[in-house]
């Protein structure tokens, strides 16, 4: 990381030399800059929210965002040294990560719902009803279906057909980039997709009656958890510009939960092309908890022992503290509770968790 001089003061003081009066300069800040690469999706409405409002640049923090469409590509970026930092599933690709040697961890959650051990608010199954999709995964035998591979979406279909006694094998996935899930499944390309918001509410919006919600925002398929991603070499040597980022994310999970209609509005300045009636709707769906409660860290936790069971990877059994550095997190929330105090309180025993897995 390199720091950039930004003369804040500027263009002030060259009007004021025009105008013939004496002036003397601010002192500039140093500004620590900070690649940060996350997905192209709702998810990172943060993320967005805290570079438009300042939060960030508040605490002296330069944050390029960098937006891609995978977990996988983000975890590249991250190996390569392309980014310091990056915003995809503590869950499903950390556990894919580290199996190969990329040891990343989440530092920073900012989407989650600590009273969960598992819920995907944000994702989901849409269907067409002509082609006799219903939300019966034994509809789903024999039928073609637009997934993205080796993400958290093929985790959910794999939960939700199992949930039916359906074998993934027994049906036809075709790689599908999420963006292009709705013109996909509207063509009739493909008889169900499993996309992110706000691809989901457009998909629904688009079909209208021939449109069918499978399955959305449910429990007990996968913990999605999202949050800032980084190194463990990275964290252990940066803990006060790590404390300085989490202390803007936070700012911003706030500000969605309580402006979700202004926050909808801000994510359309990042994501192209986006209708925001689909982004009011399908924000709404999500929670924005940056918690992480005794129900986060088991649903990670089982998340990523069922990948291994399911072989999607090779790896050693993994124990909570695989998923999450929680030093800095639990530094800043413990100095500034504000930030969280309209969330619910968290559960103290693993029984009092919802969403099981």
């Amino acid at each position: 990381m390199s720091k950039t001089r930004i003369p804040k003061d500027f263009l002030i003081a060259g009007m004021a030399v025009a105008l013939g009066l004496s002036v003397i300069p601010a002192f500039a800040q140093d500004f620590e800059e900070v690649t940060f690469v996350v997905g192209n999706n709702l998810f990172s409405t943060p993320a967005f929210i805290a570079v438009e409002n300042g939060y960030w640049v508040d605490r002296g923090l330069n944050v390029q965002l960098r937006l891609v469409g995978s977990g996988r590509e983000i975890t590249q970026a991250l190996n390569a040294g392309e980014a310091e930092l990056g915003g995809a599933n503590m869950g499903t690709t950390t556990a894919s990560a580290r199996a190969s040697g990329n040891m990343l961890k989440g530092v920073i959650p900012y989407y989650n719902n600590a009273l969960y051990i598992s819920i995907a608010g944000g994702r989901g199954i849409v269907g067409r009803a002509d082609s006799g999709i219903t939300s019966d995964p034994s509809s789903f035998v024999g039928k073609t279906v637009g997934s993205l591979n080796g993400s958290t979406q093929e985790v959910y279909l794999r939960q939700f057909l199992a949930s039916g006694g359906v074998a993934y094998e027994d049906v036809e996935v075709i790689n599908v980039p999420v963006p292009d899930m709705p013109i996909s499944l509207a063509q009739g390309l493909v008889d169900a997709t499993v996309p992110w918001e706000p691809y989901l509410s457009q998909s629904l919006r688009e079909l209208g009656d021939n449109g069918v919600e499978v399955s959305r925002a449910a429990p007990g398929y996968v913990a999605d958890v999202i949050g800032v991603l980084a190194n463990e070499e990275f964290i252990a040597a940066n803990p006060e510009l790590l404390e300085q980022f989490a202390l803007g994310m936070l700012e911003a999970t706030r500000f969605v939960r309580q402006n979700p209609e202004d926050a909808a509005q801000i994510a359309t300045y990042y994501l192209d092309g986006l209708n925001l009636d689909d982004v009011s709707s399908g924000i709404r769906y999500m929670s924005w908890d940056p918690r992480i409660s005794i129900c986060t860290d088991e649903g990670l936790m089982q998340t990523g022992n069922e990948m291994i069971e399911d072989g999607l990877i090779v790896a050693d059994p993994f124990v909570a503290e695989d998923f999450a550095d929680r030093a800095v997190l639990d530094k800043v929330l413990g100095e500034n509770p504000e930030l969280t105090s309209d969330l619910a309180a968290l559960p103290t025993d693993l029984a009092d968790c919802q969403g099981a897995l």
